[in-house]
């Protein structure tokens, strides 16, 4: 392995090229300070035109998205001409890169192994081989440009000193040399296989290695550190990514699941600090944790998990526990959708603003309130879409990489300050990635393209943008995807399912339903206690199996994969069915953490189920009479039972899961008791219980439920009314969170009075140990009691289902309140419902669909997000229950969303909306 100049032709051994001795890496420090001095002496003038230049970078002003110049108020002339730093070819469409805006130098290594440095005119300076067996996995300069390591697969790191260019070291866990070791790779450094680096502020390299552990090399002490194979709080499995904080002295680590967080020189050990990523069975987030980014102020840290169009974002609050180490708690979440695209970027600014830029051309701005412990979001259009990629720039603006130009964002003024289009591309290549590449004085960013083209960029030298006066104002009620209006063709009858097919209801037996979207599959549980599935492919039925005797409180589809459909019957058990076994129902009837279906003891009394809920990720949390509970993966088929602290004191009533992908949470009632867990690793709650105590002795008017954690309601400025107390106890029938997890709303009456229903809207504080009630609402005026409600977005709106006897109706409650004269309701005034309400539903868009009685039929009604008319239409007879699924995304399930009804009568339809 030779390091030569480029002129030179290789000799057969260079010898004082090659040999050197352990002094030479002792007096490393002195040979960066060399460079800097040298780097001070270095004419900053730009050089002349070469043949590497192309001419493309033509400079524009004004913004893409409104068409209308801008004032470019940027210094000095437009920017030069681009300058290609490494020619398209074959052999670059794979190499990894990085530029020195310090040295103005880039590295980059090929698919051959082959390191080569090239300036910043795209002449090359000197190159060396790698072991070619090898597999570079990380290329990067030390942030004063002092020091480039290319770290390979089982070769460790070689570090190139521009110093001394004629030489380079080989670090290999504890021992350095100053030649490139000879020998098998695989039987050499078995032990020391890198999959991640990254360089520290301060100088310190980090390796992370596949069995979890990792070894680290400070430039400025010379000290090395590698953690021992079996440390305390060492990764599962291999280290994906990491993140160095502001002042270089702590580390986050990612594997597959984990997040951890240590001062790696200090202390090793990460018991307290650990965070998990709990992966859905969809895979959406492939390869789990991929990236880690601090806070400037090192108080937040940014976790990616998944790849590609699948990134998902989570911040997470760092908060020192002294001796303990630091925890990471979750603040709030950013997802991929298809209207505002996927995540391609993601930059802190000052004050801790989280800025993440998506694909098509939208901008999130998350800032996190310690103080209040609340997330404030905006989003904003800032161009079209196609967006690859983006850099902040010394100045404070953010460039923008489009495919046909670089856009450069004022954050501040919120408006784009200038455009600099790039050369057209030719057919089948495309823009691939953007790095900054700039100086104070030199803006330029480096644009890499799929054909393996790199070019520097240069960009107009605009002024200074303080990044700190960056106000994040809320998008309405909160930061939810733009809508689009909400429209309804014909509606038309998918499948439909007669008494005399097995679609049988009785009064004391009646009849349930659950419909799976990706499947496209309805099943059924009848009167004679049969599970029936139908296809609505064909209207074939393909399953009907026998259940026992007993009354079915549960059934529903696992809204994961929509392959496994769960039922509950009270004192026999639960049954799962998969689609794709074609196999009979498994009936799970005892307290097992074997993962089997398996009878514990003959006598099943323990295993009662009474509540049932799915999580996204494929969980299903089954609540018991007894007030304990098990958790059902139906990935890994793993059963977890409850242990004394998370089990209640009378029989689990309602459930929900908060459907994070990175802090999943469950919550459980029974009566005056709501438990929330901070996630699932263990079915038990330690120190996150929280337990509602109503007020005893209480005049109807006076305080509602306490919790001696958050004495709920007594600083709540959002407060419609205070709750109805009761002196036996609340009974739960629902519980249902937001889709950011901020809220939780809570459904229940009073023990003594069943048709007194009221809502509770709780705002989830403190790690998820503290409830404290924002809202509530006991029905309209009309005398309609709360029956049902959905959240419509992340956090935005409760939409609130009431009926009576006569009627019903539907009303939306913001949590943060803002008066419920302003808050839309149907019907309004001057009309009335067409009958009794007998089931209503939301999907996540903002589309209500409710039923009704007429007296001897029935008709269906389809609201809009403001609670506007937008259809109606009969039904086949007199409706005895109804639910509502939302498109999806994938399946044959996307053309709109779909609308479940069963009869009286009998009978089932499944509507297409």
């Amino acid at each position: 392995s030779l390091l030569l100049p480029p002129q030179q032709h290789p000799s057969p051994m260079n010898e004082s090229l090659l040999d050197g001795s352990n002094s030479e890496y002792n007096s490393r420090l002195g040979r960066a300070r060399a460079a800097n001095s040298a780097r001070r002496g270095v004419n900053d003038s730009s050089p002349s035109p070469k043949n590497g230049e192309i001419p493309y970078g033509r400079f524009s002003t004004g913004s893409p998205t409104s068409g209308s110049p801008t004032a470019a108020a940027f210094i000095g002339s437009p920017p030069a001409a681009a300058t290609v730093l490494l020619p398209a070819d074959e052999a670059n469409t794979d190499a990894r890169w990085a530029y020195s805006p310090a040295q103005q130098r880039l590295a980059v290594v090929d698919a051959k192994q082959l390191l080569m440095i090239i300036d910043h005119t795209g002449s090359l300076e000197y190159r060396v081989q790698l072991p070619p067996e090898g597999q570079t996995i990380f290329i990067g300069w030390e942030p004063g440009g002092s020091v480039l390591a290319a770290v390979q697969k089982l070769g460790g790191a070689f570090l190139w000193f521009p110093s001394k260019p004629e030489n380079v070291q080989q670090w290999e866990g504890m021992q350095f040399s100053t030649k490139v070791l000879s020998g098998s790779l695989l039987k050499r450094n078995s032990h020391f296989n890198a999959c991640f680096a990254s360089w520290s502020s301060a100088g310190k390299l980090v390796l992370g290695l596949t069995d979890g552990n990792f070894a680290l090399w400070d430039l400025a002490s010379n000290q090395t550190f590698m953690s021992r194979k079996h440390f305390a709080g060492k990764h599962k499995g291999g280290i994906t990514c990491g993140a160095w904080g502001p002042r270089g002295d702590t580390l986050a680590l990612g594997s597959e699941n984990q997040v951890k967080v240590s001062q790696p020189l200090q202390n090793a050990s990460w018991d307290q600090t650990a965070t998990k990523l709990h992966l859905p069975a969809n895979a959406d987030a492939t390869g789990g944790f991929q990236q880690l980014l601090f806070s400037k102020s090192g108080q937040l840290l940014a976790a990616f998990a998944g790849s590609s169009v699948f990134r998902h974002l989570c911040l997470y609050a760092v908060i020192d526990q002294g001796k303990r180490g630091s925890e990471l708690t979750p603040v709030g979440e950013a997802h991929p959708s298809p209207s505002v695209g996927s995540i391609q970027a993601a930059i802190w600014l000052e004050g801790d603003v989280m800025l993440v830029l998506t694909s098509n051309g939208f901008v999130r701005l998350m800032r996190w309130d310690r103080i209040e412990e609340a997330m404030t979001e905006e989003l904003l259009r800032v161009c079209e879409a196609g967006v690859i990629g983006a850099v902040p720039l010394p100045s404070g603006h953010i460039a923008i990489a489009r495919s046909v130009h670089v856009l450069v964002w004022d954050p501040v003024a919120r408006a784009a300050a200038v455009v600099v289009d790039l050369a057209p591309m030719p057919r089948n290549v495309r823009l691939m990635a953007v790095e900054a590449a700039a100086q104070p004085d030199e803006p330029a960013v480096i644009v890499a393209r799929s054909d393996g083209e790199l070019s520097r960029v240069p960009l107009p030298r605009l002024p200074v943008v303080d990044t700190e006066l960056v106000r994040v104002n809320p998008s309405g009620h909160g930061a939810a995807s733009p809508a689009k209006p909400l429209s309804v063709g014909s509606p038309h009858v998918l499948l439909h399912v007669t008494p005399d097919e097995g679609a049988l209801h009785r009064r004391l037996e009646p009849l349930h339903h659950a419909w799976s979207p990706e499947m496209q599959q309805l099943a059924i549980v009848n009167a004679d206690s049969q599970l029936l599935v139908f296809s609505a492919e064909d209207g074939r039925c393909v399953l009907r199996n026998p259940l026992p005797q007993a009354p079915c409180t549960f059934l529903q589809w696992d809204p994961s994969t929509g392959k496994t459909v769960a039922l509950t019957l009270r004192g026999r058990g639960v049954g799962i069915w998969t689609a794709d076994t074609g196999a009979d129902v498994k009936m799970w009837t005892g307290m097992q953490s074997s993962g089997a279906f398996l009878r514990l003891s003959a006598d099943s009394s323990s295993f009662d189920p009474t509540s049932a809920c799915w999580s996204r990720a494929g969980q299903l949390a089954v609540g018991m009479s007894d007030g304990s509970f098990a958790v059902w993966d139906s990935v890994s088929s793993q059963v977890s039972t409850s242990g004394r602290s998370g089990k209640h004191k009378a029989a689990i009533t309602a459930g929900d899961w908060i459907d994070s992908l990175f802090a999943p949470a469950l919550a459980l009632a029974s009566r005056d008791t709501i438990k929330v867990s901070k996630g699932f690793e263990a079915a038990g709650w330690e120190a996150t219980a929280v337990k509602l105590k109503l007020g005893r002795g209480a005049s109807g008017a006076g305080e509602g439920p306490v919790s001696p954690l958050s004495k709920l309601g007594s600083s709540s400025s959002g407060l419609m009314r205070k709750a109805r107390a009761d002196p036996e106890g609340l009974e739960f029938v629902q519980l249902k969170f937001s889709a950011g997890g901020k809220y939780l709303a809570a459904l229940a009456f009073p023990s003594t009075a069943p048709a007194a229903a009221q809502v509770v809207l709780y705002e989830v504080q403190n790690s998820r140990e503290t409830l404290v009630a924002v809202r509530d609402y006991t029905g309209s005026p009309e005398g309609d009691r709360p029956f049902s409600m959905s959240w419509v977005g992340e956090d935005r709106v409760l939409i609130v289902f009431s009926r009576s006897g006569t009627s019903g109706s539907v009303r939306a409650l913001v949590p943060s309140g803002g008066g419920i004269e302003r808050e839309p309701c149907w019907p309004i005034d001057g009309q009335s419902a067409p009958g009794p309400m007998v089931g209503a539903a939301c999907t996540p868009a903002g589309l209500v669909a409710a039923v009704f009685d007429t007296g001897g039929g029935g008709v269906a009604m389809l609201l809009g997000a403001q609670l506007e008319a937008l259809a109606s239409f009969a039904l086949a007879g007199v409706p005895r229950a109804m639910s509502l699924h939302a498109p999806t995304t994938h399946g044959a399930g996307a053309e709109g969303a779909t609308l479940i009804v069963s009869f009286e009568e009998g009978g089932v339809q499944v509507w297409r909306l």
